[in-house]
């Protein structure tokens, strides 16, 4: 989940101007673009904006569509396309070509389906969301109604026309759509009426960073994991160095004892585990917990030696972990870049956490091939 929608969100939860706010989602992205479907930006009445659809050759022109949906109060999609000529206002200096699509719609109306956004990062359960965005030759339905749930609910509809929301075409699109784990797409669906359109999204929560050791070192990885978006968590013994002035992006400061272990940590698939305790017989037991969770990522600071001492200890005192765990474990934590202050080690490590997140290598972008993003297109 993009740090921009949890900014969004709290915008709209702390504003008094909700009503006259519009929101834009890229839904569809053809050849090259600097955001991708499911990039988002809310725009305010008085010209203030959160987040972006574009590297800034769409926003003004968004801006002003913006006040026509705002006054109607009905959905509209407009597609931007910057391949037939590269001189266009829209591609001008941006080296984009490429055909974008974009929802507006007034913030109360996807009141609904940002709430969807705020329920996944809460609970840390998937949400699911088709938004039709075209209806053919179909004049009479209007766009922008929705069909969601998660994993363990019912689907559920806003705004949907009864024929829609009860079609057993679209609701198997969904549930297959779902368990793919495509991140978004654009689906059409055939019914007896006509032609629907529809843009797909899975919505994840945030990647979940959690940091043992509050040292001075890990005040600026927990930094820019919350300038990331990260949900940020930072595990100490020491009650002292769990201050709220030291960590202020963190979500949720942990006091680890005897009464409250690390293997007591809620985490989950998308959790990053850094040790950076620099106490040798605690981050044997911190290494041991992370090492059974389900954390997609175990990184531990200090020399590749002095991890490897860690496990012959724990082998030796009947611990064992699986291929998958071994897998997961970095160490030396980060990437090389020669890093050698607190900040650089932080922007080591938090590019090393997206890199495995994202399946990435981590090398150099002007040596591969093929799209930057992964797509076909």
């Amino acid at each position: 989940m993009a740090k921009e929608i949890q900014q969004i969100i709290h915008k709209l939860n702390s504003s008094a101007s909700v009503e006259r706010a519009v929101l834009a989602t890229v839904v569809e992205l053809s050849g090259s673009g600097y955001r991708l479907p499911g990039a988002k930006m809310l725009m305010m009445e008085n010209g203030d904006t959160f987040g972006t659809v574009s590297g800034g050759c769409l926003e003004a022109d968004v801006l002003e569509r913006a006040a026509k949906v705002r006054a109607s109060g009905a959905a509209s999609v407009f597609t931007y396309d910057t391949t037939a000529d590269e001189n266009s206002v829209f591609g001008l200096n941006m080296g984009c070509r490429g055909v974008v699509r974009i929802l507006l719609e007034t913030a109360v109306g996807a009141g609904e389906y940002l709430a969807l956004f705020d329920e996944a990062r809460g609970s840390r359960v998937a949400k699911f969301a088709a938004t039709l965005i075209s209806t053919g030759d179909n004049g009479e339905t209007p766009i922008g109604g929705r069909i969601f749930g998660d994993a363990n609910g019912e689907l559920r509809q806003v705004n949907l026309p009864a024929f829609l929301a009860e079609s057993a075409i679209l609701k198997t699109k969904c549930e297959r759509f779902r368990a793919d784990g495509e991140t978004s797409a654009t689906k059409m669906i055939q019914l007896e009426t006509g032609a629907y359109e529809f843009f797909f999204e899975n919505i994840a929560p945030p990647l979940d960073l959690l940091i043992y050791g509050a040292g001075t070192d890990a005040i600026p990885l927990a930094r820019l994991g919350g300038e990331l978006g990260w949900q940020v968590r930072v595990a100490d013994h020491r009650a002292a160095y769990l201050a709220a002035e030291r960590f202020t992006t963190a979500n949720e400061l942990l006091l680890i004892n005897d009464e409250n272990p690390p293997s007591g940590i809620v985490t989950d698939e998308r959790t990053a585990i850094v040790l950076m305790t620099h106490n040798y017989d605690r981050d044997r037991a911190v290494l041991a917990a992370a090492l059974r969770s389900n954390a997609f990522y175990v990184g531990a600071l200090g020399p590749k030696r002095r991890t490897e001492s860690l496990l012959a200890e724990l082998a030796a005192s009947g611990e064992s972990f699986d291929e998958r765990a071994h897998a997961n474990l970095f160490a030396p934590v980060g990437l090389d870049i020669g890093a050698d202050t607190p900040e650089s080690i932080a922007l080591s490590i938090a590019a090393e956490i997206q890199a495995v997140f994202a399946g990435r290598a981590g090398s150099f972008l002007r040596e591969r091939r093929g799209s930057i993003y992964g797509r076909d297109a």
